[in-house]
């Protein structure tokens, strides 16, 4: 018995120290501000994500990320994807983190105030979604 347990024990520990730590999908240093244009603003805004997942193709190394972006207005609405795209990576060396970037364009019809971003991003490889918050100015100047 002792020596069944034993084994049992050697056995649980090899297959931990066997397996592949798991990526937990991040995002981090979100960033977002807008300036006036002629008729409206242009906002830019990125975040760095990290954790992603990655699949070996053709001797290299690919990740995809899918995302979209929310805006809430300085009344509270919701402005459900304002933007959305797909981030494709690919290396012959691994990495774990990538760049998200967006510029869109708001018209006049938006008033002067603060807004908030919400990011919202999945590894499509993991499908695993996190998200974040930034908050940006639209100024009448």
């Amino acid at each position: 018995m002792n020596k069944f347990v034993y084994m049992l024990m050697l056995l649980v520990v090899f297959m931990s120290a066997c397996s592949k730590e798991e990526r937990k999908l991040e995002l981090f240093s979100p960033e977002a501000f807008a300036f006036k244009l002629e008729e409206g603003w242009e906002l830019n805004a990125s975040v760095q994500v990290k954790g992603v997942s990655l699949r070996g193709e053709n001797g290299g190394y690919s990740a995809r990320l899918s995302y979209y972006v929310d805006a809430v207005t300085p009344a509270g609405e919701k402005l459900e994807e304002i933007y959305s795209d797909i981030v494709n990576k690919e290396s012959a060396d691994e990495f774990n983190e990538m760049t998200i970037e967006l510029q869109v364009e708001f018209d006049q019809s938006y008033l002067a105030g603060e807004y908030k971003l919400i990011f919202y991003v999945t590894d499509d490889y993991l499908q695993q979604e996190v998200s974040i918050e930034k908050t940006f100015e639209l100024t009448a100047e």
